[in-house]
């Protein structure tokens, strides 16, 4: 008797009971303090390879990145470059080994923490944690509305119960488990989404050849977008804390050492498979709009139970970034910027943000169009703003540069740069307003902008006080 047939529903409802489980069966373990925000710094070298790949790549890699390829052409394969070459693989030769050492030399259990005492300031740790909660509290909306959106159109269901099912079981596993439950979580949905994205695209490259390189830009890009999008994916990673902590998880320099391959091969497949997926839809499927290159692509090559495997491996990409985004937000908050040392504080706060980000993503989702977009780019922009405002400051402390003074300076001039940029741009968007030339250059530049401003800020200071010394 032949199995019953691969369906989306049943697939989905696995993973999500499997990270509920998780959740369950390591509570005792994340019962303290260090349990709940490093597992005890007991994780492998190949579970930190999984855990960093699939909370650095989320839904948006294979979806959005994929569409990028397809519109843009071969030009857009900058983007995963970048992503292997500086966002996985420097991050762990350049950052990770740092971050490991330090953060253990230290004692610190979150990246404010270690900055703080790097610097030797203790005030450091409170204002980061008010700029990391920020950031991520506001990126996390994002995440969790794009969870909801993915969930309803796998299952047919409203996006009210959608984002129920999402919240509950986020929040369920994240509360229960800390970084035991993320990390844990992060290797099985590290594993669907590199064995779909690879299949995918080893086949479609195996019919479609060289040829898909050759694939005309439906939308020929901007050069000044393209160099943005690949910072913005790829070193902002060394300034986000969601990443940086996964390496408190591992016991040594020699873990990181040994993940360091794995972590890149991981960025190899997931990132320019996404990429290549893309460029090859152009021979192998017939999408209607750019968005859907990817799924068309699997349903051209793998059919239905394809399909269901692909709308697993997009959940768990995002809920992969979710998780993780959720317990560095509630480390943020309870742990750096209130002073907290209570797990069971810890516990309350991650599934409370998960609830509440859920509840603003819906209702977001459910504005006006015009609006819904420009509160998009707001909460898109958390990305940036935490990156903006840690990068110089964490870059600078962990390369044995240390005044604490530039470190809030640069810290602050990198958030108010990307907020100011984001307000603009919205400004201009609800206004229906064209803006002229050198500020949409701004706006295709923000990233790269931010993070200058934040240098130049962290450098004045620097100079300024040695001066007056």
């Amino acid at each position: 008797m032949p199995p019953p047939p691969l369906d989306t529903g049943s697939v989905v409802a696995a993973y999500l009971a499997a990270s509920l489980a998780i959740g369950v069966a390591v509570k005792d373990k994340a019962a303290t303090l260090k349990g709940f925000l490093v597992a005890h710094r007991s994780m492998r070298d190949w579970m930190l390879a999984f855990t960093f790949g699939a909370t650095y790549f989320s839904s948006v890699v294979m979806i959005v990145g994929s569409s990028w390829a397809y519109a843009w052409g071969p030009l857009s394969l900058v983007i995963p470059l970048a992503n292997i070459a500086i966002g996985a693989l420097l991050a762990f030769i350049v950052v990770g080994e740092r971050v490991n050492k330090l953060s253990r030399r230290y004692d610190a259990l979150t990246i404010p923490e270690l900055v703080a005492r790097l610097h030797g300031e203790e005030g450091l740790q409170k204002l980061l944690g008010v700029i990391v909660s920020l950031g991520l509290l506001l990126y996390l909306v994002t995440v969790a509305g794009g969870v909801a959106v993915v969930l309803s159109s796998a299952l047919h269901i409203g996006l009210g119960v959608s984002a129920a099912i999402i919240a509950a079981v986020l929040a369920g596993y994240v509360a229960l488990g800390g970084m035991y439950s993320v990390v844990l979580t992060d290797v099985l949905q590290g594993v669907i989404m590199a064995s779909i994205v690879g299949v995918v695209a080893f086949l479609a490259l195996g019919k479609a050849g060289p040829a898909s390189l050759d694939s005309v830009a439906a939308k020929p890009p901007s050069t000044l977008l393209i160099v943005d999008l690949a910072l913005l994916t790829s070193l902002a990673v060394w300034g986000l804390p969601q990443l940086l902590n996964r390496f408190y998880t591992v016991p040594s320099t020699r873990a990181v050492r040994r993940a360091t391959g794995l972590a890149t091969f991981f960025a190899f497949i997931v990132a320019l498979g996404s990429f290549l997926a893309g460029l090859a839809a152009h021979q192998l499927a017939s999408p209607s709009k750019p968005i859907d290159a990817l799924p068309s692509l699997v349903a051209s090559l793998l059919g239905e139970p394809g399909l269901a495997i692909l709308a697993a491996a997009v959940l768990a990409a995002a809920m992969s970034t979710a998780d993780s985004v959720a317990l560095t937000a509630a480390s943020a908050i309870v742990y750096d910027a209130i002073g907290s040392r209570d797990p069971g504080k810890l516990r309350v706060a991650s599934a409370g943000i998960v609830m509440a980000a859920t509840l603003a993503a819906i209702a977001v989702l459910s504005l006006p169009k015009t609006i819904y977009m420009a509160l998009t780019g707001v909460f898109k922009a958390g990305w940036s703003l935490t990156a903006g405002a840690l990068l110089v400051p964490i870059l600078a402390a962990i390369m044995g540069h240390r005044d604490p003074v530039a470190a809030k300076v640069s810290a602050i001039a990198g958030a108010t740069a990307a907020l100011t940029i984001t307000a603009t741009r919205v400004a201009t968007s609800l206004a229906h307003v064209k803006p002229p030339i050198a500020l949409l250059d701004v706006f295709m530049l923000s990233f790269t902008i931010t993070i200058t401003i934040s240098a130049i800020a962290y450098i004045a200071t620097s100079l300024a006080r040695r001066a007056s010394a």
